[in-house]
């Protein structure tokens, strides 16, 4: 599902909303901490891990149940990185490539037990529908009420000290206790989570969500007086919600006819190799069987002439493309498929032959190319001395 997919939807959404006579606007802001829980984010002190968060909105009641919201919100994320994953490079220079260096170590220390800060700055920009409680439950309109609110949204992480810039899907939760203090003008306490995807750090770690949880305190501002909504089912509203319902599903259809141009996990996968003056060559390849990480058992020999290149030249570097074939699976399964394969032949270099982990690079590239014809063999990792 795409940005445009997503867009289409909460406009297909909002004019399916029975019009009403309670045309309640409303504006807010906050501000409060957060943390996430991404992999090994556990290793770092709680208290370490809390950072700023801020967010301001706009939003219309419809009736006296529900209403809908944009709000943007965010600022910073503090986690913990270890050696083991993918990272991406900086997607300006290399295209969205996954490589086992990460850049952050460059702008951060590196613990001896091999962990390090991982710092990010990001916006998460959402609409949600919200629901008043105290209506669906009690049907008054007090001075406290609590207002759960689900959407789908937008994050942008931004590159900073090392992490590469990446954009993500995201699914927001949140509950809203608020109380009114004037006449137009309300205190509310937030709590919030965004469930975002495994790349959304620039990390690949096999977490298929990574969740964040933010606490906030803030004032919504109400423009207007709540009045009484008319029925939802009156005839003008089905004739009107009737014309728009059958509009929304044509913009719908039209979307999904867009999407499918485009694969899922197109941004977060190799299309092409960024063309460089002195290219890379081919040292050889290790192949595999069907959905296995391990290389086969006859590709010792293959191993001994790649360390024997390495020790001989003692400055060579050599980069590891892992492949799957794209005759099974789903491209997300490849993708992981790849990654494990592209590990398996980095520790056996290093565990078995003694190869430095600074001279070895790898990369997944999943299914998205496929360096042969025949699909059996690209269940391979190919081995490129680097210039």
């Amino acid at each position: 599902m795409n940005k445009k997919t997503i867009l289409s939807m909460v406009l297909g959404f909002a004019s399916l909303l029975p019009a009403s006579a309670q045309d309640e606007w409303f504006i807010e802001a906050g501000g409060g901490i957060q943390t996430t829980f991404s992999r090994d984010a556990s290793k770092l002190d709680f208290g370490k891990r809390l950072t700023p968060l801020y967010t301001i909105g706009v939003g219309k009641w419809f009736n006296s149940l529900y209403a809908v919201r944009l709000q943007v919100g965010g600022y910073s994320l503090n986690g913990m990185s270890t050696s083991e994953g993918l990272y991406l490079r900086d997607h300006k220079t290399d295209g969205m490539i996954y490589g086992t260096y990460d850049p952050v170590i460059n702008h951060v220390t590196v613990n001896p037990d091999g962990t390090y800060r991982h710092y990010l700055r990001y916006v998460n920009a959402h609409a949600d529908v919200m629901f008043s409680l105290a209506h669906l439950l009690f049907h008054k309109d007090g001075k406290f009420d609590v207002l759960p609110a689900v959407g789908m949204g937008y994050a942008r992480a931004f590159a900073y000290r090392g992490s590469a810039s990446t954009n993500s899907l995201t699914a927001n939760f949140s509950v809203a206790a608020k109380y009114r203090v004037l006449k137009s003008l309300d205190v509310n306490f937030e709590v919030s989570s965004a469930l975002m995807p495994d790349h959304f750090d620039g990390r690949i770690t096999g977490k298929t969500y990574e969740p964040t949880l933010g606490v906030s305190l803030g004032l919504s501002y109400r423009f207007g007086s709540k009045k009484a909504a008319k029925p939802a089912n009156s005839s003008r509203c089905l004739k009107r919600c009737g014309k728009r319902s059958r509009k929304a599903v044509v913009d719908t259809v039209y979307m999904v006819e867009k999407i499918i141009e485009r694969p899922v996990y197109q941004d977060r996968i190799v299309e092409k190799q960024v063309t460089k003056k002195q290219e890379p060559y081919r040292l050889g390849s290790l192949s595999f069987a069907f959905a296995s990480a391990n290389p086969r058992s006859d590709q010792k020999t293959v191993f001994a002439n790649i360390a024997d290149y390495l020790k001989n030249n003692p400055k060579a570097r050599i980069r590891l493309d892992g492949y799957a074939d794209k005759a099974t699976g789903s491209e997300r399964t490849n993708l992981m498929l790849s990654i494990r394969r592209t590990d398996k032949v980095r520790n056996i270099l290093i565990e078995q032959y003694g190869i430095a982990p600074s001279r070895i690079e790898a990369q997944a590239v999943g299914c998205t190319a496929q360096p042969y014809d025949d699909n059996e063999l690209n269940r391979v990792v190919i081995v490129y001395a680097l210039p």
